[in-house]
């Protein structure tokens, strides 16, 4: 059985900033743009009229007989919660590894914060919250997270992001940000989307396997719905099953995008099986 040591070992750190950039609505994440009464000294410039004359340098002022003024950089603290969806819908075997790569994910980013200094969490949903663990720093911090979705066992199979967000929101610290992985196979959650959205960052990260969306030509299979158990039998080697089947699979991915898009929440594909740091180049370089 796979350890926290042997994420650790195996997968590469990826740290948000790589993820927001990709995602092509954020700007910043660790520090803000701003230059004011922080901590950071960030240098002297000459002073103007209309700045505090508390930030005036006095040394510097003498030395060069003409007012200077002190500028800081203002850090901002920054709390980061990866929610992870552990329903039964994410064991789906085909062309990947579905599962694994949800977790590598993950895992590829709780390193990647701490690489950075950021301060993370994690969140595991179903149907509802399962786990929230608070946005700590620390490898201790992360060597529990890591163990945390290895073990994860969730009470039920199905998928409800609108209460699994709703259970979310409040426990979050202000202005965290909120990194969503998921196939995204859930009843609708706009709502519970859009009140996230007003006081955190989202960015919604959705893997799927290849064979969720075209149905392969296997002659008859039986089909089972992993969450709900409902199984049929299906003529695969049909053409107008397997078109159907990739409308209906277009017809979830376009309506998702709306809804992020609606929500101003990045949304970034993900294949099961693919490394998230090509998928995050390539995703950068066609944004």
């Amino acid at each position: 059985m796979e350890t926290a040591a042997d994420l650790i070992a195996r997968v590469r750190p990826v740290p948000l900033m790589a993820l927001l950039q990709a995602g092509g609505t954020f700007a910043g994440g660790h520090r803000s743009p701003l230059v004011g009464q922080g901590i950071e000294f960030a240098g002297i410039r000459a002073y103007v009229p209309g700045d505090d004359v508390r930030t005036i340098d006095w040394k510097v002022t003498a030395r060069r007989a003409a007012p200077y003024v002190r500028e800081y950089t203002e850090d901002r603290e920054m709390n980061l919660y990866i929610a992870v969806d552990c329903s039964a819908s994410g064991g789906f075997v085909g062309a990947g590894q579905k599962d694994k790569t949800i977790i590598d994910t993950a895992a590829a980013l709780v390193l990647g914060a701490e690489s950075c200094g950021d301060r993370v969490g994690l969140c595991l949903f179903s149907d509802r919250m399962e786990n929230l663990i608070p946005a700590r720093r620390g490898r201790r911090h992360v060597a529990v997270l890591l163990s945390s979705l290895l073990a994860r066992l969730p009470f039920s199979g199905r998928t409800d992001l609108q209460a699994a967000l709703g259970a979310l929101a409040p426990s979050l610290p202000p202005l965290s940000t909120v990194l969503i992985i998921s196939d995204f196979f859930t009843p609708p959650f706009t709502e519970a989307l859009k009140v996230l959205g007003k006081k955190h960052r989202v960015v919604l990260l959705r893997v799927t396997d290849p064979n969720e969306e075209k149905l392969p030509d296997l002659g008859l299979i039986s089909l089972e719905d992993a969450e709900s158990g409902e199984q049929m039998i299906v003529d695969t080697a049909d053409p107008t099953i397997r078109r159907r089947f990739s409308e209906a699979s277009a017809g979830h991915a376009r309506d998702l995008a709306l809804a992020a898009g609606e929500c101003r929440a990045p949304l970034i594909p993900l294949t099961a099986g693919n490394d998230l740091r090509e998928t995050l180049m390539q995703e950068r370089g066609r944004r």
